[in-house]
């Protein structure tokens, strides 16, 4: 069996890593099942480094849907491709149209929120979704199922494939803390995040608490970097501010941190919460997209509704060392048995036998 994975580009992004991470899957010795495996793109990024060698790169130019679905058929027939996993909606629509050119066997899955969708696509897509070579439809978590309803696609291919972390869980420790309690957050540094939630941590930690022995660290960057920064540099909290930037080593990030926090105001399946829990740290985040699926509230950290809790349940978490170990150590295994690549591994096996034996 030849499997095509198609996404928008190879920059960074949720979808684009989990589609480079499968296709890496796909192409490893525990696949033997696949003889080749492509990844198509519309273009190139900076995730092409993280691409094996085993995985063939196709770049697919797209002027428009009709167009590049005419030039993805002539891809599928030259490379002899049985299936396609599509992801993002430009691939998602390019593949159903193709699939309708030359018979290909298509899997949808969807990584984001559509908030503004028009009618005409809403009306495509309801079509494209009943397309017989459209095979699965597949979601990251059941908050991004429940969202798309309004599609009213076919209740028989729909389903969750979570997306894994590539990490391996962390050893238990017996330590319950040091000095200095590092806060960590990881990710975009970009308005919807409310990465300047941290200033106010910062601020309720030595007003409230009375506390100051923390750091918090900000790994990641945008837009909104220059407005924390200027607005930390108008106070006297900048001290206990570290921000790293970018940063491809993830892992070590982690292993410095004593507890994990996400402000952000939007969310579908947020693979550095994931990550921090498989690294075995408690994690403090707002209940918005599949952010209840990855932290269970009171066992493995908390998902709060608004500022003021997640300042308090912060404040509970830096206080009591003994607390956030046992939190940890439950999200580690909840996290790795839920989102690990091993389930990861078994249930893209089990879709592709399932497809194979329609071929």
């Amino acid at each position: 069996m030849n499997v095509a994975f198609l996404v928008s580009s190879l920059n960074f992004g949720g979808a684009e890593k989990q589609t480079v991470s499968d296709a890496n899957l796909a192409a490893s010795s525990q696949m033997a099942y696949v003889d080749q495996v492509y990844l198509i793109t519309f273009r190139a990024g900076a995730l092409q480094s993280s691409v094996c060698r085993d995985v063939a790169h196709i770049v697919l130019e797209k002027k428009n849907y009709l167009l590049s679905a005419f030039r993805l058929s002539a891809i599928i027939q030259e490379e002899k491709i049985d299936v396609i996993h599509a992801s993002l909606f430009a691939p998602m629509a390019i593949s159903a149209l193709a699939s309708v050119l030359t018979p290909v066997h298509v899997v949808w899955h969807f990584h984001s929120h559509e908030y503004d969708i028009p009618l005409k696509s809403r009306l495509a897509f309801r079509w494209l979704a009943r397309l017989s070579n459209v095979k699965k439809i597949l979601f990251v978590n059941r908050e991004l199922m429940r969202h798309f309803s309004f599609l009213d696609f076919p209740q028989e291919k729909q389903g969750v494939l979570y997306n894994h972390s590539e990490l391996v869980p962390a050893p238990v420790s017996g330590e319950t803390g040091s000095a200095i309690v590092h806060i960590g957050y990881l990710g975009r540094v970009v308005d919807l995040k409310r990465v300047d939630y941290l200033v106010d941590l910062a601020r309720y930690l030595t007003e409230q608490g009375g506390f100051h022995d923390f750091q918090i660290h900000v790994v990641g960057d945008g837009d909104a970097r220059g407005t924390i920064i200027s607005r930390l540099n108008d106070s006297d909290l900048a001290a206990y501010f570290v921000f790293h930037g970018f940063q491809s080593n993830v892992r070590a990030y982690y292993g410095r941190f004593d507890l994990f926090v996400n402000p952000s105001s939007e969310e579908c399946l947020c693979m550095s919460m994931i990550d921090a829990a498989i690294m075995g740290l408690p994690v403090v985040a707002f209940d918005v997209g599949g952010n209840h699926e990855i932290v269970i509230n009171g066992q493995t950290g908390y998902i709060v509704s608004d500022k003021d809790e997640f300042l308090s349940r912060c404040m509970e978490l830096v206080r009591n060392p003994e607390t956030r170990k046992r939190y940890g150590d439950a999200g580690k295994h909840h996290c790795n048995e839920q989102f690990g690549i091993d389930r990861h591994l078994v249930e893209l096996r089990q879709l592709h036998e399932n497809l194979l034996s329609k071929l």
